[in-house]
């Protein structure tokens, strides 16, 4: 607490003391003044009474006896006849005094009998008391006798008493002044305890404890503030594990979640809400300009609206293609009324995928099965209507009908084995395998058909690299396929294919320098029927399924497959093989 806080407070009580001193001075003197005053008064009254008895109202001056008078009673005597001619007085010549009829003292004696009045003597010089009597004698005026006393001695005496009272007032104040201080200072650093606990606490050194020494009506205060930051420390322990559980459960979600004020100010949003809309800070921006969907934001204008749930399904574009189920509620802190929205994002991209996947394969497999079963259908057909009996043309037809049956048998096949794969049927039974061997099976199959269509084919085995942990079999039929769709996609140039290892990276490769696959089609390779060029791929008697056992077989190895192309250039399909599966 601040120092001036006291001294405001040493200052108004000073003053108030030193005002009711000066009241209580200004009292005491008054009184002593007048209680001094009255007992002069009547002092004189006495002495009047008896100098009446012995004064002669009939002589034109008594200055003489008036002397003789003062030195008897210390008074200045005046003899004033009852026209007002002063005929004595012990101080002047009365003779050249004026007439004192109309003075205040000797107007009330006229009218009362007795007077007194204080005024400064315009002979003297000086305040003075006076006191006048009139001298009546057989009901008839004699005079007036006036007795006049200097209050220079009432003045001195006053003064002392003031002065004394002054130094009561003055040891008083510093002793006063001195307890204050001493009190102010305990009261101080009492108070300076307290605040800087308290400025502890708002720092948040919650931890802290207050005790005060000799506190008094403070350690009631210390203990209550004591009590408080204990049970604050309970409660920010409470709220921080309470925060650190949300966080610990936003963190841990897998869809994205945000709690939106009711002005669509974005308040809090779980970790995983960066995978959906990007690494950017959510917190203060406005929903709208964080997802960016119209889908979404009707959707919360319709809950804004109804003040109920609501869900819908959205794609957005950035940072990458996803497709999100959105769900939206209010948020009612008050009831009734709206505090916000509680929006969770669940990503069913890969759902919307596989039911792409699952229509593409459904209408591919009825595409693939169809076109040769019609064939054999159309021409079963025709033999039945007679022309089995015509001998050329009977073996042409059947020799379709055994050309699309195998083409069923084959897609059958395939799909069986993609079936066995992922059911775990088909299992890879990993052994230390000769590379080279595996090398040469692969050639032998596919040497004439290389060189049937002018092409090179060649291996490449990177020294060193002897065996390698794999299933023979299964690999041989990866390379199988591999090999076999880049001579039917290569129409001049070469076909290579071998192990190699680059930035320390051990991997089987096929290269070939065919037409290549145009960027927008890698994804999608490997997936079931799915083909760059339908009609060429048939015509060459592709089922489409190749590409996706070679995956199948791939991963169950554990190893990596990666595609690269450039249109018109070539294609290299790269498997990347861990290095503890290398043998040198």
């Amino acid at each position: 607490m601040k120092k001036g806080i006291f001294r405001r407070f040493f200052v108004f009580y000073a003053v108030v003391f030193l005002l009711a001193i000066l009241f209580v001075e200004f009292y005491i003197t008054s009184t002593v003044r007048e209680s001094y005053t009255d007992n002069l008064r009547q002092n004189l009254s006495i002495q009047i009474d008896l100098i009446s008895k012995s004064m002669p109202f009939d002589k034109t001056n008594v200055d003489a006896l008036c002397r003789q008078l003062k030195k008897d009673t210390g008074a200045r005597v005046t003899v004033i006849g009852k026209d007002g001619k002063v005929i004595g007085d012990s101080d002047a010549e009365s003779g050249r005094m004026d007439n004192h009829l109309h003075r205040t003292e000797i107007e009330q004696s006229f009218l009362f009998g007795a007077g007194m009045t204080i005024r400064s003597s315009d002979t003297l010089k000086y305040d003075l008391l006076y006191v006048a009597k009139k001298i009546s004698k057989d009901e008839g005026s004699k005079g007036f006798i006036r007795l006049a006393v200097p209050l220079k001695e009432v003045d001195h005496a006053i003064n002392l008493l003031r002065i004394k009272i002054i130094l009561v007032v003055i040891s008083v104040l510093l002793a006063t002044f001195f307890v204050t201080i001493g009190q102010t200072e305990h009261l101080r650093r009492l108070l300076r305890q307290i605040t800087d606990f308290s400025k502890s606490l708002s720092r948040g050194e919650i931890d802290k404890r207050l005790y005060l020494k000799n506190a008094g009506e403070f350690s009631e205060i210390a203990e209550n503030i004591t009590a408080m930051s204990v049970k604050l420390q309970d409660v920010i322990a409470r709220n921080e594990e309470e925060r650190n559980r949300l966080n610990v459960i936003l963190k841990s979600l897998p869809d994205a979640l945000f709690i939106i004020d009711a002005k669509g100010g974005i308040l809090l949003s779980s970790s995983s809400s960066k995978e959906f809309f990007g690494d950017v800070p959510m917190t203060g921006m406005q929903f709208i300009e964080a997802v960016r969907s119209s889908e979404i934001s009707d959707l919360v204008d319709h809950v804004r609206r109804t003040l109920s749930p609501g869900m819908t399904e959205a794609r957005i574009d950035a940072p990458e293609e996803k497709y999100l189920a959105v769900r939206v509620s209010p948020l009612f802190y008050r009831e009734n009324k709206l505090s916000g929205f509680v929006a969770v994002f669940h990503d069913i991209t890969q759902i919307e995928k596989l039911e792409q996947v699952r229509k593409d394969f459904v209408a591919n497999v009825s595409h693939e099965i169809k076109t040769p079963i019609t064939a054999i259908k159309g021409f079963a057909d025709t033999l039945l209507d007679g022309a089995i009996d015509d001998k050329e043309n009977a073996a042409r037809f059947i020799r379709t009908i055994k050309s699309n049956s195998e083409r069923i048998n084959s897609l059958v096949d395939d799909l069986m084995t993609i079936s066995k794969i992922e059911l775990g049927v088909i299992r890879v039974d990993k052994t230390k395998i000769d590379i080279e061997d595996v090398f040469r099976n692969v050639l032998e199959l596919f040497k004439d058909k290389a060189a049937e269509k002018n092409l090179s084919l060649s291996v490449s085995n990177r020294p060193g690299i002897m065996e390698i942990n794999a299933d023979k079999n299964r690999l041989i039929q990866i390379l199988t396929n591999l090999v076999d769709n880049a001579i039917k996609f290569t129409d001049s140039g070469s076909v290579a294919f071998g192990i190699d290892r680059e930035n320390e990276k051990t991997f089987l490769f096929v290269e070939d320098t065919g037409t290549g696959v145009p960027q927008k089609h890698l994804p999608r390779l490997g997936e079931r029927f799915y083909r760059v060029d339908p009609a060429r791929s048939r015509r060459m008697g592709g089922t489409g399924l190749g590409l996706a056992i070679v995956k199948h077989l791939v991963k169950a190895h554990g190893w990596q497959i990666l595609i690269e192309s450039r249109e018109g250039k070539g294609t290299k399909i790269i498997i990347e093989v861990p290095e503890d599966q290398i043998c040198s």
